[in-house]
């Protein structure tokens, strides 16, 4: 009976952890699709404007705007090579 414990001990421990990473993703998941609101101020305008997405849609803005900053930057690059 000993011997049968500590055999099963081990795949104990492997069920545990492939169970762990399905949570964590369960998990990332959820927050990902967790709804989150900003509040902007429209150039013009001194009145707030409520903007709710989830996160994964903020991250997608965000690497919107990131990747138009860059391709601005990279366009117009030359026009700074005189050190000005």
């Amino acid at each position: 009976m000993k011997f049968l414990k500590i055999a099963a001990l081990p795949l104990i421990a492997v069920a545990c952890m492939a169970a762990t990473p399905v949570y964590a993703a369960d998990k990332s998941e959820a927050k990902a699709n967790k709804k989150v609101c900003k509040k902007f101020r429209p150039t013009g305008t001194r009145i707030a404007k409520k903007t709710c997405m989830s996160q994964r849609g903020w991250d997608e803005v965000k690497k919107k705007a990131q990747d138009a900053a860059r391709t601005s930057q990279r366009l117009s690059g030359h026009q700074n090579r005189d050190g000005g």
